[in-house]
């Protein structure tokens, strides 16, 4: 099974790069000292490091880790979903053992990539960084679009026209250049002259250019 296999994609999403290696997780364990075969002393937390193989894929839209299982014949689970609109940073540490850090919100995630050392950790870490502000920059487009998508409605469009100083009550039909009374409601009004439909988003599109 392959590990793409693994993966469901979102709509637009697709695979930019990908990486065999390992995560990094810790593990808290309850632990009691002993001594002379009894148990004695207070519990203490102990972190144990436990490493996960699998692929780290990078999409235009997420970071995803899919871990593996098997020997001779392997599975893959996706185990970590990070949205690229929320990655801080990226970083790299370990002296002996390089090790990338990647900051998202306050998680912070601990991989040993195959192929990524110091030599080569420059260009994965502005790699990710350019499509990370990449997606930031759709997201906040869509954002956009969507807080216009508001201005659907005629009513919506006359309250939003006046908040700015300015009276709508007509326009004029793109076809045939009639006059058309804004009505007071409604997502579209249609000419009587030659049966166009003027929607209320075309009719905002066209106020835009005239600001």
């Amino acid at each position: 099974m392959s590990w793409r296999d693994s993966i469901i994609f979102d709509k637009g999403e697709q695979i930019f790069n990908s990486w065999e290696g390992n995560r990094e997780l810790t593990q808290r364990e309850i632990a009691q000292s002993s001594g002379s075969g009894y148990f004695y002393g207070p519990r203490q937390a102990q972190n144990a490091k436990i490493l996960k193989n699998g692929v780290l894929v990078l999409t235009n839209q997420r970071l995803l880790f899919l871990e593996a299982h098997g020997v001779l014949s392997k599975s893959y689970q996706l185990a970590l979903t990070v949205p690229l609109g929320k990655v801080g940073g990226i970083s790299m540490g370990g002296l002996l053992i390089p090790f990338v850090s990647i900051v998202a919100e306050t998680q912070c995630y601990t991989f040993h990539i195959k192929g990524v050392g110091k030599n080569e950790f420059p260009a994965f870490r502005q790699a990710v960084l350019d499509l990370c502000q990449k997606r930031r920059d759709e997201l906040e487009a869509l954002e956009k679009k969507e807080r216009i998508q508001i201005v659907l409605d005629f009513s919506t469009l006359r309250d939003y026209m006046e908040r700015g100083g300015m009276v709508l009550s007509k326009t004029k039909c793109p076809e045939c250049n009639a006059p058309i009374s804004i009505p007071a409601a409604g997502r579209e009004v249609v000419c009587e002259h030659c049966g166009t439909k003027i929607m209320a988003q075309d009719v905002f599109e066209k106020i835009k250019e005239l600001l």
